[in-house]
């Protein structure tokens, strides 16, 4: 089992709660805030088009992946750790992306709904713990007030006070440390940008507000907003993957093993350094100037470009 995380911890956390089950025991390696050391982690695939939008438990994940999938659309992959919202979606298929992303944890718990036979298989094969409507599936139950298939919703808390054969949540490589740094470019928003998507974040003392395809994005059941303490833009390699939809749409597979830049945004300010993950057990480190670079505590977002196309991430 691997270390975990030590996290340096300054000044008061504001927790963002919309009637979660909070797990007990110290920090979570994935934002630094409480309840997550020696718990879970458990990615949830969020449908993330307009029919999907607003989502439902969103604002409580510690760590969430921004992914390109078919046609320029994106998907997000939302870690829980800390706590587990009583519900969460809408949930939608699993990507080659997400196993990538999973294989530096114990038995991930990994929340779905669907999937090629093919992309089955490789979730099979993999370390992840399936938890998608073949094994759960009384948890599950869809939204009439929204279209199918952007409605299947989950009653998260309770799938994951039942599942089985979950691992312990281990140190991913981030740092978190709440004292502001000095150093970067005063920022006030940034856009990234693909062929039919947008995802970005404008600076308040609240944090980075999340907007996607322009709207400003809201709990579906509270109306609180969606705020992320830091953002990192993390350029990856990514090409066209084996796998697709019935469509004929290719999946990307964004590569997170390996190295490259990364822009890391905390505290209306921008610092450009560099990300290296050696190995697909490790976690990921982020570095500025020589040093890992600490976060503020609370969730993080990593948006995953290709690198090829920088020029597709603006800042203001």
């Amino acid at each position: 089992m691997r270390k975990y995380l030590s996290c340096v911890i300054v000044g008061a956390l504001t927790m963002l709660v919309s009637a979660p089950v909070h797990a007990d025991g110290g920090v979570s390696p994935l934002s630094g805030r409480p309840g997550g050391e020696g718990k879970p982690v458990v990615m949830v695939k969020l449908d993330n088009t307009a029919l999907a939008r607003p989502h439902t438990g969103l604002r409580e994940a510690d760590l969430v992946y921004v992914e390109e999938v078919e046609w320029g659309l994106t998907r997000l992959a939302a870690l829980y750790n800390s706590s587990f919202p009583k519900v969460v979606g809408p949930v939608r298929s699993a990507r080659i992306s997400d196993l990538e992303i999973l294989k530096q944890f114990d038995s991930p718990g990994l929340v779905f709904s669907g999937a090629n036979k093919t992309l089955l298989g490789a979730v099979a094969k993999s370390n992840a713990v399936s938890l998608s409507p073949n094994e759960m599936s009384n948890y599950y139950f869809r939204n009439n007030k929204k279209e199918v298939p952007h409605n299947q919703m989950l009653n998260f808390g309770s799938l994951v006070s039942k599942a089985k054969g979950l691992g312990v949540v281990g140190d991913v490589g981030l740092v978190f440390n709440n004292e502001v740094p000095t150093g970067g470019t005063k920022t006030k928003s940034f856009l990234a940008r693909w062929a039919s998507a947008t995802v970005g974040a404008t600076w308040s003392k609240a944090g980075w507000g999340i907007s996607v395809d322009g709207y400003v994005q809201k709990d579906y059941v509270t109306k609180q907003p969606v705020v992320a303490s830091s953002v990192i833009i993390q350029f990856v390699e990514q090409y066209d993957s084996k796998y697709g939809d019935r469509f004929g749409g290719k999946t990307p597979l964004a590569r997170t093993i390996g190295s490259g830049n990364a822009v890391i945004l905390r505290n209306g300010q921008r610092f450009s350094g560099t990300w290296s993950r050696p190995t697909a057990e490790s976690g990921t480190q982020y570095v500025v100037n020589g040093e890992t670079f600490p976060l503020p505590v609370g969730q993080v977002w990593v948006i995953l470009v290709n690198r090829a196309k920088p020029t597709s991430v603006s800042f203001k």
